[in-house]
């Protein structure tokens, strides 16, 4: 894989653009277009089909979850077989990046379920930009810590950083996979479409039984118990910590390895603020309320 990156990438490129074309085009002759502005360009970039399906099978899960995950695992892993090929062994650094990668991507996977009730499904249109982030963007960018593992090692960091790193690792995903558990299976339990699944693995406070709530007059109830009792985007926090490990497994020899906590950073910073904006709209006092219960966006006492 490692040594076909780039005819691979091109073709995830390519594909990314016939998929958004097809979706476009058959939305558009079967006149269900979604929250289409008129414009043709904007239209194409972001999307007028929200579920698009093949019978029963959901485009848009396979294209968030099943391909981008596991492709981008599968590349790390190509860059550890790589670096055994051309020393002998694996290092820890590159081992560390097989499991980053891993715990991702089965995460996403063993809890499909509750990705059914995320941003991204439930409202946001299949669309080009979309489509080429999942197919193009997540794989072949998010590894750019295991590709530089790859051309710049073996890096003999000390065991104190290694284990650091792998603590931190662990630490982050422990965090994140529950915090979005809580959240997502919370909806699902007042939705009664909550599942019971014994994916591996089931982690501790994955499920918060009676769980409180903030009722608001619109309806929805907004989640103040668990780690959300802490903060109101603790799964981001803990996403942070995992990106700024696979940074710091690399050292600081180069800014590319970086790129992912960077952007990382920017998108999520952006994305609350759109969050917070749209929830005072929506919710009004009751958010008021829900921003006094629950102060810190991201670190308790800090953000």
């Amino acid at each position: 894989i490692i040594d076909n990156l780039g005819p691979i990438m091109t073709v995830a490129m390519i594909w990314s653009f016939l998929l958004a074309g097809a979706v476009y085009a058959l939305t558009a002759l079967w006149g269900k277009k979604h929250r289409a502005s008129g414009n043709f360009i904007y239209d194409f970039f972001m999307g007028v089909c929200l579920n698009p399906r093949i019978g029963t099978l959901d485009l848009k899960m396979v294209t968030e979850l099943r391909v981008p995950w596991p492709v981008l695992f599968f590349i790390s892993l190509s860059c550890a077989f790589k670096q055994y090929e051309e020393i002998g062994y694996v290092t820890p650094e590159s081992a560390f990046m097989v499991l980053a990668h891993w715990l991702y991507s089965n995460a996403c996977n063993k809890g499909e379920e509750c990705v059914m009730t995320s941003w991204d499904i439930f409202y946001e249109l299949e669309s080009w930009y979309l489509l080429f982030w999942n197919l193009a963007g997540v794989p072949f960018s998010y590894c750019y810590s295991s590709i530089y593992l790859l051309k710049n090692g073996p890096m003999n960091f000390s065991l104190g950083w290694n284990v650091m790193c792998y603590v931190l690792l662990v630490t982050g995903y422990y965090f994140w996979d529950t915090g979005n558990s809580q959240r997502n299976r919370f909806r699902m339990f007042w939705n009664n479409t909550l599942i019971k699944r014994s994916a591996f693995p089931q982690l501790p406070k994955s499920f918060i039984p009676n769980a409180k709530y903030l009722q608001t007059s619109h309806g929805n109830k907004l989640l103040i118990d668990g780690w959300y009792a802490y903060a109101r985007k603790p799964h981001y926090t803990a996403d942070l910590v995992m990106s700024l490990s696979w940074g710091l497994i690399t050292g600081f020899g180069s800014f590319f390895p970086y790129f992912y906590l960077t952007f990382f950073t920017i998108v999520l910073v952006h994305r609350v603020g759109r969050d917070d904006a749209r929830c005072a709209r929506k919710y009004g006092a009751d958010w008021d309320e829900y921003m006094r219960v629950v102060p810190w966006k991201f670190v308790p006492y800090v953000f």
